[in-house]
Formats: structure tokens, sequence, C-alpha cells
């Protein structure tokens, strides 16, 4: 911008004409008043506008930013926007135009068709010497048509269907590619150039060499100005840079592990451990109570205990569906007729949870060396004992178990929070705080004392911390314990290449496919080792730690291909998406470091799609659209061996585009 005070001046009236709806008063406020816009306000549904030529009158700033310079001549451009109706009258407006700017929208086909049908005629008519430039608006939604933040926000544009106007979204069949422009513009003899208000892109290109076509038009009437005589013609616009694709960010579900386990232990299913509290009896898991509380794992690593293998073995499952709606089987409701006690479930226990099992501690005299009571020197502790209890739904079985007889200060309603916060790491609010707080003493749970005191100070969230921290140290456990030293496994599964020992509880709680196979009519629900065949024994490991921790497993020797086929067969979408954002950050990894990776990228492809790994195999997608020419030159054969449906979509979205 230079001041107009500066020596001698051209001014030059630019008229903008062109359908309703295309950009045209946008156009115009992106250089005279530098107008941003954002995505937003761009698909705002249009109302028809006209930008006043009054503002050179009446706004200095718009009047200093008419001001430019063109090939060493100082110009004041001044704009005059035009209502886009056809039956609207121009002619005032045409009158005394330099040059005038005839656009079209690159989405309207039907814009393109009455450059030549109406606007150029019209032009013709009453402008017949008047030098024209041809524009092509919204350039950036031929990329952008398919863009998911726009498809979001976007609500259509107005289209005309058998002379009806309807709002729908941008179609493929409407872009209007450059080359077409450039034909229209060829046969009404006009420059051609395109813009984006969104990006800013062309909207000088547009206008400076508007003024560039006034001021060689003018030079036929003033060739003796010798300012005039360096004016070059309009030049070649630039390709606009179409903005590489954006690969959106793997979405992962939220972990489940909490809410897992708690419906493990309300529904009671493969317990090993029955505690005995004032003459209630509960059912529990070792493992589960092992990960996070010392005294338990001090307790079941016991000789004696580990000595004798407990649990419901070779029988028919519980048929209690893990994920079910809370309904008991009608054995079980035979099994809690009896009980008496009833505790409501805002911190009370039903006596189906509480008593359930009560009629489970019939010892079998039959089995001579039990039962087998044990010393274990803890407050919280009465007895500890081995022996027969009757399958509650097989009556004529038995089978052995641990059952734990606790303190009698220790009350149902207080062990069963301190079972949940066992199993989850928190404590809801609940009635019989004291109860808690007095179990907890006994039990020597510090974080728990404290969680329970920050409850009754109204300063829960204090209790983030402690959870973060008994997460962390159960994580730790799990390795250590479960999966390091394999304790308390009570199932095998033969894999390719060895035996893997697993914890059916843990398994069932987390996977409905395992809750089904060891749950229902299956042979499966009474062997003791499970053939998987297939999959290697690093893949299930891997598959076996997310299963237990809900985190990122290790995949060292893990082969993906085979954990995605095994972790869409087990129904597991957080491990699929945790895999897919392993296998995208590793890629990315090694693209960083210089290595060629779209081979593996297209051998990974069409294995996800297969197992359901979508967005990895939409990253896949995109990848290879976006480094098609390195595809094309160096993969061309392999490339060849894609499904024509992948091929057809690369094709169409290559980048940079063919157009």
């Amino acid at each position: 911008m230079v001041n107009q005070q500066q020596g001698q001046y051209e001014i030059v009236k630019c008229v903008v004409v062109g359908d309703s709806g295309v950009g045209k008063t946008c156009l115009i406020r992106a250089l005279a008043c530098n107008a941003k816009y954002d995505l937003a306000e761009l698909v705002k549904t249009h109302v028809a506008t006209v930008w006043a030529i009054d503002h050179y009158q009446n706004d200095l700033e718009v009047l200093d930013r008419s001001w430019c310079d063109v090939d060493g001549v100082r110009v004041s451009l001044r704009l005059w926007d035009t209502f886009g109706y056809h039956d609207k009258q121009r002619e005032f407006s045409y009158k005394g135009a330099d040059v005038i700017v005839l656009c079209f929208s690159t989405v309207k086909p039907l814009s393109l068709k009455n450059v030549r049908r109406v606007w150029y005629p019209e032009i013709r008519r009453v402008m017949p010497t008047t030098p024209i430039i041809l524009v092509g608006t919204r350039a950036d939604l031929r990329y952008l048509y398919n863009d998911e933040k726009y498809l979001q926000t976007q609500k259509g544009l107005l289209y005309v269907y058998d002379y009806v106007y309807i709002f729908r979204p941008i179609e493929e069949k409407d872009l209007i590619t450059p080359e077409i422009g450039r034909d229209v513009a060829k046969d009404i003899g006009a420059p051609y150039y395109e813009s984006s208000v969104l990006s800013h892109h062309g909207i000088e290109d547009v206008f400076i060499n508007a003024c560039r076509a006034a001021l060689i038009e003018r030079r036929k009437l003033k060739f003796w100005h010798a300012q005039l005589r360096h004016v070059q013609r309009p030049l070649i616009q630039s390709p606009m840079r179409i903005p590489k694709p954006t690969i959106a960010d793997v979405i992962i579900p939220p972990s489940t592990l909490n809410s897992d386990l708690l419906q493990l232990l309300h529904h009671q299913i493969e317990g090993d451990v029955i505690f005995t509290v004032q003459g209630t009896c509960i059912q529990a898991h070792k493992i589960c109570l092992m990960l996070t509380c010392p005294i338990f794992e001090e307790l079941f690593s016991l000789d004696i205990l580990r000595q004798y293998p407990t649990g419901k073995k070779n029988r028919h499952s519980l048929r209690l569906s893990l994920l079910g709606t809370g309904n008991s089987s009608t054995d079980m409701d035979k099994l809690i007729e009896s009980d008496t006690e009833s505790v409501s479930t805002d911190g009370e226990l039903s006596s189906q949870r509480m008593s359930g099992f009560e009629n489970l501690l019939n010892i079998d005299n039959a089995n001579g060396n039990f039962p087998v009571i044990t010393s274990y020197n803890k407050k919280a502790i009465d007895t500890v004992e081995l022996k027969y209890c009757d399958d509650p739904f097989k009556p004529s079985e038995s089978y052995l178990q641990t059952v734990v007889t606790l303190n009698r200060e220790i009350t149902p309603r207080a062990f069963q929070v301190i079972l949940e916060y066992l199993y989850t790491g928190m404590v809801k609010e609940v009635a019989c705080i004291n109860e808690i707080k007095r179990a907890a003493e006994i039990f020597e749970m510090t974080n728990l004392i404290i969680i329970i005191s920050n409850l009754q100070k109204n300063e829960s969230y204090l209790n983030k911390a402690l959870e973060k921290e008994f997460h962390e140290k159960r994580q730790s456990k799990i390795h250590e314990l479960a999966l390091g030293l394999e304790l308390l496994t009570d199932i095998r599964f033969k894999v390719d290449d060895g035996i893997v020992s697993a914890h059916k509880p843990l398994l069932m709680a987390r996977c409905e496919m395992m809750q089904a196979m060891f749950s229902g009519d299956f042979r499966e629900s009474v062997a003791e080792v499970v053939p998987f065949p297939g999959v290697s024994k690093y893949t299930f490991q891997a598959l076996q730690e997310f299963l237990y921790t809900d985190e990122p497993p290790s995949m060292t020797g893990v082969d993906f291909i085979d954990l995605i086929g095994l972790t869409n067969q087990m129904c597991l979408p957080r491990l699929i998406r945790i895999t897919e954002n392993f296998i995208i950050n590793e890629l990315s990894k090694s693209e960083k470091n210089g290595e060629d990776i779209i081979e593996e990228v297209m051998s990974l492809l069409e294995p996800c799609q297969l197992h359901r790994a979508n967005q990895l195999a939409k990253w896949c997608l995109m990848y290879l659209c976006c480094h098609y020419k390195d595809l094309h030159q160096k993969y061309h054969k392999l490339y060849k061996t894609l499904e024509k449906e992948n091929i057809d979509y690369i094709e169409k979205h290559r980048w940079p585009p063919v157009w």
C-alpha cells in the first residue's frame, strides 16, 4: 500500500458480478477490509448482501487499503458490489467501470453455465470493450467437501433442480476443475483466476491482475503516459496449494476394568474363596484380592492353601451371565430362599449376594482329610479352613473350597464395601461409614482409612491421587504375581508354540467370548487345557496382559496382524484401537527416521479391513493417497494387487489431486 499523495496515480473502478451466493461480497471484503473468515462463518445459510461503495468515503482504513502498487503504478482500486439476481438492473453499477470481475462458484455448475448464458451477454451489451476477469470462488471446497470438520458444520448449498431450489451437501459431480474454468475463460476472452476467502488464496492475484487489465485498456487511450508503459498483461496464477490431508487420531474407548471386576464380584462367578462374616457368606476371587491387599497376598500364598487347588473344576459353569441384568438363575434363587437377611443396594447387601453360599458350607464327611484348619496370625481373620462344599447347581457333587472366617467386629456391609474397594480402588458414598472405617483399621488398610476420612470431610476430590496410586500398584502386582509368577492359575491354553496359564475369573470378567466359552455348554467349560490353534504364545500373552490390565500390552515378538485378528475374534474393540494406535506410532517413527514404509503400509491395509481395524485401515489409505507418486513409481506391481475398491479410492483421493 502506498499513499495517494505521492505523485501521479490512477483510480480503477472494478465491478464484481456473478450469481447470488457465489461469494462476491466475501471476496470484496477479504481485500477491502482484510476480513478473515473461519469455516463456521462460511457454512452459514446464505443471506443476500451488498458491500456499499460509500465505505470509501466513510472509512479511512478502507480507503487507505484501496491503494496498491501495480508494476510501478500507484493505483486506488474502488470495488463495486452488485446483486446476483438476474432480474436486477445493474446498468448504473456498470457505468464507468474500468474492469469487471465475473465470479462463479467452483462447486456450483449452474453458476458457471450462467457465465455464458447470462453474465457475459449482459456485460458485452452494456460494456462492449471493458476487460473481464473470470474468477472461480470457493476453490477450497474442492478438497474440503469431504473433510470431517466441514461435514459436521455444513448445512448444504443451494442447488436448483427443475426450477426447484433445495439445500443439499456438495457432491463430487458438482466440482468444477481448473481446466473447465480455463476453457470458459478462453471462450469469453478473459484471464482465469481462483480464490478462497478461507485461506486467502488468490485474493490479491484476482484484483492486482484486474488492475493490470484495466491499465492495459487505459494505455490504449493514454499512450503518452510513461507510467503505463511498464504495466504487464495479467499474469498466470500459481496453483493453489492443497493442504496435505490430516488423519484423525485413533479414538480409544475408555477403560472398563473397574466396572468389569465389580460385575465379577457382584455375580460371584468362578469364586475360589468364601468369607463368613457374622454368619453371612460372601464368595470372592483370590487372585483379585492378592493383587490389592498385602494381608490376602500373604494368606493365599501359604503352602497349605497352594498345595490343594480350590475352586469349581470338572463341572459345568454356573450358567449365570456375568454381563446380564442381575436376575439370578432358578438354582441360585433356591439357594437363597432360606436367607432372612436383606440389605439394600445403597451400601447394603442383597440377600442373594450375601447369603447365597451359606448352604455351601456343608462338610462332606466322606473326604477323610478335610476339613483342614490352618492358623493365621492376623486380627482381621479368625480361622482359615479347607473344606468340601456342596455345588449349588449339582447337589450330588462337592468341591474343595477355602473358607475364611473374619473378625466378629467386621460387619457384612462393611466387608462388602472393602471388597468393592479391593476390586476397583474406589469407595462410593455410603451410609455405614464408621463400620467401614473400623473394618479398614482391622485390615490395616491405610489408604482406605484416608479415603473414608476424605469422604467424611466432603473432600472426595483428594481421593483421585489415592485411586491413581491404587491403580499403579495393582498393575505392578498383576505383572509380578499373575503374569510373572502365574500364581493361582486355573486354566491353560495350548497355543501353537507352547502353553499359557491364566485365571478363568479374570478372563470371563473381561471378555464376553471367554465368558460364553467357560459358562456355556462347551467342552472348554470343563477342560483344564483349551486348544487355541493359529495363535503364537507372544500374541496370546499380549491378549492376556490387556485383559488383566486394560492397558497397552507389551508388543515384543507379537505379530500385529495376528493380534488384530485374535482381538477381533474375541470382540475387544478397546484392544483393537490400542493396537492400531501402537502400529501407527511405530510407522510414523520409522518414517521420521527416513525409512520407506509404503510397502509395509500396503501389506497392512487389507488385513486391517478384514479384521475391522477400521481406523488403521483408514490411516493406511490416507498415507497411500498422500504418497501416490512414490507408490505409483516404486511399487506399481504391488499396488495393482490391491482390491479394486482400494485402488479406486486411492486414485480418487490422491494428493496432490490430479487437477
